[in-house]
């Protein structure tokens, strides 16, 4: 507009004086009307800038909208999944009740789990906003949808596993007969040597709990026990493993008497026992060990072939070598 006004003072100036412009000025290419065009293009320019700005504030406030949302979620669900990880750790660490206890504790975990889904899809919804929106940054959480879904998998893989692991402690329980005493004691040694609190002790954490429990461990004798408890050689100790050996190495402290208790139930309530009932009621390796090393029954009451369980129980718990 300044550049139009001098341009119109210089036209009055030239009327008033008779003073003919030679339409020429050396000092600019440009015309009048090259400015007043160009004026009126910026008139027109502005107003669409203006647009376009408040368009852009607009959807900066929606993305803003949308992370707040986001995190307001994420923040919530991140803690809730690793809390429920740390309370189903020490649920099935804890000797204060049974098994069933334990178990019973566990299943209202899983159902909490499982009703806590739609927390996770709903946040999944505003993950699939904030993409479309071309949104990868959220200054408002630490939680990614990436971390929530690998905590909530981990957390889905816990309980399952944990589940399992008590549902094998109750049928080792009731298939070897031990006590839930004699479960607190094994699981209160297993805590006790269990530094990462993870559940699982290293091969010399094991060590040092079988060295407490009075074992004399040689670097033979011990590798011999880890390819018992480590079978895949994972390189930890689990409960499950540290119980079947507890329970396996309490089973070969049996007295002679249990042993024989054990035969005349399988003899039938007699004195003693035929080939066929080892072999029936025995796996094949240990009927055939018991077969060959029993001597023969000596009594007016046995038939042909009776073997002599009472002799075999007295000499295997005994000085034998059989």
């Amino acid at each position: 507009m300044a550049t139009l006004g001098i341009h119109n003072e210089i036209l009055k100036i030239a009327q008033t004086y008779g003073i003919k412009l030679s339409g020429i000025n050396p000092y600019t290419t440009l015309s009048p009307q090259d400015v007043s065009n160009k004026w009126d293009a910026v008139k027109h320019l502005v107003p669409l800038r203006d647009q376009m700005l408040q368009e852009e504030v607009a959807r900066q406030q929606a993305n803003e909208r949308l992370r707040r949302q986001f995190a307001a979620q994420a923040n919530i669900i991140g803690p809730w999944i690793q809390t429920k990880m740390e309370e189903i750790s020490h649920v099935s660490v804890d000797i204060a009740g049974s098994l069933e206890e334990q178990m019973n504790s566990l299943k209202q975990y899983e159902q909490n789990i499982i009703n806590y889904k739609s927390n996770i899809d709903k946040l999944e919804g505003d993950h699939q906003l904030s993409q479309e929106s071309l949104i990868f940054d959220n200054k408002h959480t630490n939680y990614s949808m990436e971390h929530v879904r690998v905590g909530w998998e981990q957390l889905l893989t816990t309980i399952a596993r944990t589940i399992n692991e008590v549902e094998n402690q109750i049928l080792t329980r009731d298939a070897k007969g031990i006590s839930q005493e004699q479960l607190n004691e094994f699981r209160a040694s297993f805590n006790h040597f269990d530094r990462k609190r993870n559940g699982m002790m290293d091969p010399d954490d094991f060590r040092a709990c079988l060295i407490s429990m009075g074992y004399d461990l040689g670097e033979v004798e011990f590798a011999r026990i880890m390819t018992l408890v480590d079978p895949n050689n994972t390189g930890v100790v689990t409960f499950q493993a540290f119980i079947d050996f507890m329970t396996r190495e309490t089973a070969e402290t049996d007295t002679a008497e249990q042993v024989m208790a054990s035969f005349k139930i399988l003899a039938s309530d007699k004195n003693y026992i035929t080939v066929e009932e080892l072999r029936r009621e025995l796996p094949p390796e240990q009927a055939e060990y018991c077969i060959s090393r029993m001597t023969r029954y000596i009594g007016a009451d046995s038939p042909s072939g009776a073997l002599d369980y009472i002799s075999f129980s007295s000499a295997l718990y005994g000085e034998s070598d059989l």
